[in-house]
């Protein structure tokens, strides 16, 4: 079961990245300085029906695989409220990253509300994780709190201003850049804890 808790981990990124250049890819109208990412899972002038298929399973399949890792390989970290808070915290972002491909934009409270859950508590989870994993291998615990960190300061302009919060002219156009790198960054650390899983056992 852990090894197919660490496959999970390891396939999320990739088909979760790919499926939105895809995406990216069969809508010509498509702009990243003007459009969230999100805008590829609904109806557009222009748009086709393969890429809003792409976009949604795809934010379908990559969530329930974050969630699938998170419940194939809790039992590898030292059971303690630490961990059990950030793994519970890790699942809960798989789960609205899933959410985002069902309630898609036509559905604009909603999708808000998942879409931030993700951005914001993954970032948060990796971090939590990170501060437990510096004793035993610092390498991988700065890297989990860095790579924490910088997501949610990527995403953190953009949290404001969904919410109605004046920070200036952070994002004036569009969101899809700031919600690219922050899902590479969130995917590399999955990825990566997938790979360290399957080699190694341990994370």
């Amino acid at each position: 079961m852990l090894r197919i808790g660490s496959l999970a981990g390891i396939a999320s990124p990739i088909i979760g990245i790919l499926m939105v250049l895809l995406s990216i890819y069969f809508s010509p109208w498509f702009s990243w300085q003007e459009n969230a990412l999100s805008d590829l899972g609904v109806e557009q002038s222009g748009g086709t029906q393969i890429a809003i298929y792409l976009f949604n399973i795809g934010m379908i399949i990559a969530g329930s695989l974050i969630a699938l890792f998170v419940v194939l390989t809790r039992s590898i970290l030292a059971s303690n409220r630490r961990n059990k808070i950030a793994y519970a915290i890790l699942f809960i972002g798989g789960i609205n990253l899933a959410l985002v491909g069902i309630f898609t934009e036509n559905f604009p409270m909603v999708h808000r509300t998942v879409a931030l859950m993700y951005f914001v508590t993954t970032p948060i989870s990796l971090m939590i994780i990170g501060s437990g994993k510096i004793a035993s291998d610092r390498t991988f615990g700065l890297f989990s709190i860095g790579a924490g960190a910088v997501a949610l300061v990527v995403i953190l302009g953009l949290v404001f201003s969904t919410l109605g919060i004046p920070i200036g002219e952070i994002y004036p156009e569009g969101a899809a850049i700031p919600e690219f790198i922050e899902a590479v960054i969130l995917g590399m650390w999955i990825g990566i804890a997938g790979i360290r899983i399957f080699k190694t056992g341990k994370i």
